[in-house]
């Protein structure tokens, strides 16, 4: 080999550094690649890495980005309420609107078994109005009222004292409601005042309740507002968008500035315009042609509520201010209607049934009384709301929109500036309470005080 070849001289003693440096250099090789080959040859081997080490190491980057995905899907899932409506949209420009109907039925299917999953592990709220914090509103003070009275000792007081003027009109009757569960929530059934505007235990304007419908759901949660007829005026706007703007006929889809003072309280209006083509008429427009064997609410011109079958119950007349209709009557004649559970024909435009979607769902409604209803919760079937609204003392009711985050209700406390403060109705809505104070592309209903009519 060729580091046999290699020659070493001896220096003599006593030479000098000069000849000590001559001397190493000619004990080094001749050659660099050789040095590097007898450096390399004589280094130990590069230790490998343990194969335990690199299994944990594995380990950890798979758990990091198991972590990051739940983390992940958890964020996306919290805030699903904010994408559904655009995802929708989307899908049915790209896949379709009957493709688009199978994909969410698929969703909310899965949405459900998720829901019970996590009810069963962690449990949850069933009461829609705990909130946990406390809330200071004002209220104006009502003009001075006069009270006469008799402090004879004989005979009958005098007739004016017994006139309806007098005495003052009678307090709003609460609907009697009825348990659907063998145990009720606490709170359940029971009409308050509580939190809700203008309204007190000693003068009524509205009060609420929630009803549980559904044994196999404990969670699904139907929110309940009762509006007394003789002291509200109940208004519907098209939105800039829908129901009419296919048809070019777009809405205003504002609450004007002038009925701030007086606002009370917002829903979401129907389906969209194409979606089953159900009729409305508002602003002094035909937003849609209102078709027969569909319900319908209708607002005349002294402000008095109407609902029904329309052809049947109620039919186009010089009084009527505004109608709108959507699907058909979830409760009729004080009893749950049979309709609730047809098919999707009666439901919308699509072949697939989204009566048996679990998802959110809102209403609207009178009592035998002629008192208005708004109705809205979450992890409902079209049965389930109608049964809801039944429990809760509805004589004729009618479903509006249904899915997050059209669903809604918007309480507005008046504050003293004139502006009106917006606070969800049940505290689990997903959307800004404040959205029906913004140009709305879809129609809504909203309710204002007036006492013209309150005998």
């Amino acid at each position: 080999m060729l580091w046999r070849t290699l020659t070493f001289r001896r220096a003599p003693a006593g030479v000098a550094d000069s000849d000590g440096l001559a001397a190493a250099s000619t004990l080094a090789p001749p050659d660099e690649s050789l040095s590097a080959f007898i450096g390399a040859a004589n280094d130990p081997a590069p230790a490998s890495v343990p194969a335990g080490r690199r299994l944990l190491t594995r380990r950890r980057i798979f758990a990091t980005l198991l972590v990051a995905l739940v983390v992940t899907g958890g964020i996306a899932y919290s805030q699903r309420h904010a994408f559904t409506a655009q995802g929708a949209d989307l899908c049915r420009r790209l896949i379709g609107d009957e493709n688009t109907a199978r994909l969410e039925s698929w969703y909310f299917s899965v949405d459900d078994r998720l829901t019970k999953l996590k009810f069963r592990v962690l449990g949850g709220d069933t009461n829609p109005f705990e909130t946990g914090r406390p809330r200071v509103d004002y209220i104006a003070r009502p003009e001075p009222r006069a009270i006469p009275y008799y402090l004879g000792t004989e005979g009958n007081p005098p007739p004016a004292l017994l006139s309806p003027d007098t005495l003052g009109p009678a307090p709003i009757t609460l609907p009697q409601t009825r348990l659907l569960r063998d145990t009720a929530a606490p709170g359940e059934g029971q009409w308050t005042t509580a939190g809700l505007p203008r309204s007190s235990p000693n003068d009524v304007l509205m009060a609420k309740t929630f009803i549980h419908p559904d044994r196999t759901r404990p969670y699904a949660t139907v929110a309940v507002l009762l509006m007394d007829a003789r002291r509200i005026r109940l208004h519907m706007s098209g939105g800039t968008i829908d129901p009419g703007g296919d048809r070019g006929v777009k809405g205003p889809g504002t609450i004007p500035a002038d009925q701030y003072a007086g606002l009370l309280v917002a829903i979401n209006g129907g389906f969209k315009g194409p979606h089953g083509g159900f009729g409305m008429y508002a602003d002094g427009k035909e937003y849609r042609p209102l078709r027969n064997g569909l319900a319908s609410i209708a607002v005349m011109k002294d402000g008095s509520i109407k609902m029904g079958e329309w052809g049947k119950d109620l039919s186009w007349s010089e009084n009527i201010l505004a109608v709108r209709q959507n699907a058909v009557l979830l409760v009729q004649d004080g009893q749950v209607s049979p309709r609730t559970s047809e098919g999707n024909d009666t439901w919308g435009y699509v072949q697939v049934d989204s009566s048996e979607f679990i998802t959110w769902r809102s209403a609207i409604g009178l009592t035998k009384d002629g008192n208005l209803l708004f109705a809205a919760g979450n992890s409902l079937s079209a049965e389930a709301l109608a049964r809801a609204l039944w429990a809760a003392g509805a004589h004729t009711a009618m479903q509006l929109d249904i899915n997050s985050p059209y669903v809604l209700i918007s309480a507005f406390f008046t504050q003293p500036g004139g502006h009106p403060n917006a606070e969800r109705f049940m505290d689990t809505m997903p959307d800004s309470p404040a959205r029906f104070l913004k140009t709305q592309e879809r129609d809504f209903f909203w309710v204002t005080l007036d006492e013209t009519r309150y005998r």
